[in-house]
């Protein structure tokens, strides 16, 4: 069984259903809580993958989050950042963020021909749908990172960072139902997120479970498939 250290930075922001999606593929969950007082660890140490969520940008132990991301991408632990935690792991090597001017809720990105021979998203589809919801946004990538998806805005959306870890800033974890907890999204905004959802649910089920496989140790080289 392969097991995943995740940080849970805020309760309303767990794993969700990609916890489903990891599970079916043998993947088990060591969660860390420091919004709940639990100390973020040095090091992904006795896991074979880190999962990173959202809630991180003004929160007391981001320092440490990143001294961990930092020693799992210096380590080759297979890593995956979502949101906020995803611009702390470009900010630690080099990138930049700044307030987000892009419009919220459903949007479809797509792929970059770097992508094709990507181990993690190398066989997803040329498009992707996901939720866009954050105050901060990556503006510059690390030298060393490597941009596999955009929006059509140009926003720097999904990137891999050396070999094995990737960032994702927007949201597909979060299902519909999820979402409406949340000020934000007015009933408009849940309507288009509703209409994508199974698009959603469809492309991230494989990219998260694949994800689990190759913190089990699969790293087969991808054909361009896409390119």
């Amino acid at each position: 069984m392969t097991t995943a250290l995740v940080i849970e930075n805020d309760p309303q922001l767990g794993l969700g259903r990609a916890s489903e999606w990891l599970a079916e593929a043998g993947m088990e969950f060591d969660v860390v809580r420091p919004h709940a007082g639990d100390a973020v660890p040095k090091s992904a140490g006795g896991h074979e993958a880190l999962i990173a969520l959202g809630g991180t940008r003004s929160a007391e132990w981001a320092e440490e989050l990143v001294g961990l991301l930092e020693c799992a991408v210096a380590d080759s632990t297979p890593t995956l950042a979502l949101c906020s935690s995803s611009q702390l792991l470009a900010g630690a090597f080099g990138g930049d963020i700044e307030p987000c001017t892009e419009p919220q809720g459903a949007r479809m990105l797509a792929k970059r021909d770097e992508a094709g021979r990507d181990l993690l998203f190398g066989p997803s589809p040329m498009t992707l749908d996901v939720i866009c919801w954050r105050a901060y946004e990556l503006v510059r990538l690390p030298e060393e990172a490597t941009l596999l998806a955009a929006s059509p805005y140009g926003a720097l959306e999904v990137f891999r960072l050396r070999q094995t870890a990737w960032g994702v800033q927007s949201h597909f974890e979060l299902a519909p139902e999820q979402l409406a907890e949340f000020e934000s999204f007015d009933e408009a905004l849940l309507e288009k997120a509703r209409k994508v959802d199974e698009h959603i649910v469809e492309a991230w089920r494989p990219i998260m479970q694949r994800f689990a496989r190759i913190a089990a140790g699969e790293r087969r080289e991808l054909p361009v498939i896409d390119a």
